[in-house]
């Protein structure tokens, strides 16, 4: 092995991928950490994903239009103030799922926004394709090889190992080819004793070679930088007292990603993704499968607005492959679909609003007779969020050969 680490290198330890990806070496990443260029008041963009294609109108409920519930049958949900669970009135006609109800203060406050309507221009139902093309920034074209995060970071020239974190196993397509980028599932991992972190001792043995002293070099070189992000011991600050993460192990990333942001690491983009969201059998209405995703989603949400709250201005962006069949199917559940709903939180959103061009469930107005059709392009929404947050030049092109359209969903910060 040469002294160069290749860029979309992943060194995979004790289960867990430490990507470090940079100009280089191990080295690089020491030295970025050593002096971070971002303040931790700089705003920061976080990316989360609902992978499997979540049901757009489970979320938002056009309970006025006359064609919802013979076409949701027994997915159906209830008009605002009726029901043992109501839904909740967003107005024009939109009410939002109950489970969603975590959500409703930052909506009604004007820091959410949902947008319908929303997806790619590219038809195909394949999960792995759509969320290859979203994340790629490129629909229809697999040869793209870094992804839309990764661009956006080297147009903001933001440095240092936190630049970007993903609570992943593995980098996400989004990030591909980031100057500097780590993917771990647990950061706490980072910050365990020495004598216990096996991370730590197999990279240990792995560079101390006297056949290659320069590897021993740069790996000491990263072993400082580990020692120093557990000076800053960044997980260890307590959440503000209300602030309530939901439990589960997709929680407590939400908990540590909160933690990063609120730290001195300098992080201007994070990833996160759900997973769970293909719900082909027993959806459930107001409770049951789907409901219980929702909740834990909203729950998440909130508790991470609200745990950053003003410590530093964060956008998060909720995203989804694809949207699902307006109809129920035989098994209870929804197929793939096409248009989606996507959400807008935090700072700089201007929100308590429902944006995108309502055409109503009538099948004339449904994409092959059977889907929302997509009458926003996720790169006009994604665009827009990334510049207004990461403040980009107008002249910056985060999707090759697409002139993203404003839509005004973002105001100052």
């Amino acid at each position: 092995m040469g002294a160069q680490l290749d860029r979309r290198k992943f060194l995979r330890v004790g289960g867990t991928t430490l990507a470090l990806i940079g100009s280089g070496s191990l080295a690089t990443f020491a030295r970025a950490f050593s002096v971070p260029s971002t303040s931790k008041r700089d705003p920061a963009l976080v990316v989360l994903f609902q992978r499997g294609a979540a049901d757009g109108l489970h979320m938002i409920v056009p309970y006025r239009d006359r064609y919802y519930r013979g076409l949701r049958g027994a997915l159906a949900l209830d008009e605002p103030g009726r029901g043992e669970r109501p839904t909740l009135d967003l107005g024009d006609g939109f009410a939002l799922h109950p489970s969603l109800s975590p959500l409703f203060p930052l909506y009604s406050d004007g820091r959410l926004a949902f947008v319908l309507n929303v997806g790619s221009p590219d038809p195909t139902r394949s999960h792995f394709d759509a969320q290859d093309y979203m994340e790629s920034g490129t629909p229809g074209r697999k040869a793209t090889r870094d992804g839309w995060l990764s661009r956006a970071l080297t147009a903001v020239e933001a440095r240092g190992p936190f630049a970007a974190v993903a609570l992943s196993a593995s980098m996400p397509r989004s990030l591909a080819g980031a100057e500097t980028a780590i993917a771990m599932e647990d950061f706490s991992r980072l910050g365990r004793s020495r004598r216990n972190n096996s991370l730590e001792g197999r990279l240990e043995e792995m560079y101390r070679t006297k056949e290659r002293p320069e590897l021993a070099a740069m790996g000491e070189e990263a072993f400082e930088a580990l020692h120093m992000f557990r000076e800053l011991d960044p997980l260890s600050q307590k959440v503000p007292e209300g602030v309530r993460y939901p439990m589960g192990r997709r929680s407590e990333q939400f908990r540590q990603l909160g933690a990063l942001l609120k730290s001195e690491l300098g992080v201007r983009v994070a990833f996160i993704s759900t997973d769970g969201w293909d719900t082909h059998f027993g959806q459930g209405a107001a409770t049951g499968q789907m409901a219980n995703l929702l909740g834990r989603h909203a729950s998440a949400i909130a508790a991470l607005v609200e745990d950053v709250g003003t410590s530093r201005p964060v956008t998060l962006l909720s995203v989804t492959e694809f949207g699902r069949t307006v109809k129920i199917n035989g098994a209870g559940g929804t197929d793939h679909g096409h248009g989606a709903v996507m959400m807008a939180a935090g700072a700089g959103v201007h929100g308590g609003r429902i944006v995108g061009d309502w055409l109503g469930l009538e099948r004339k107005h449904l994409y092959q007779g059977r889907d929302l059709p997509v009458t926003i392009d996720f790169r006009d929404l994604f665009s827009e969020i990334a510049a207004r947050t990461l403040a980009l030049d107008e002249e910056v092109t985060l999707f090759p050969g697409y002139q993203a359209s404003p839509m005004g969903i973002t105001q100052a910060i």
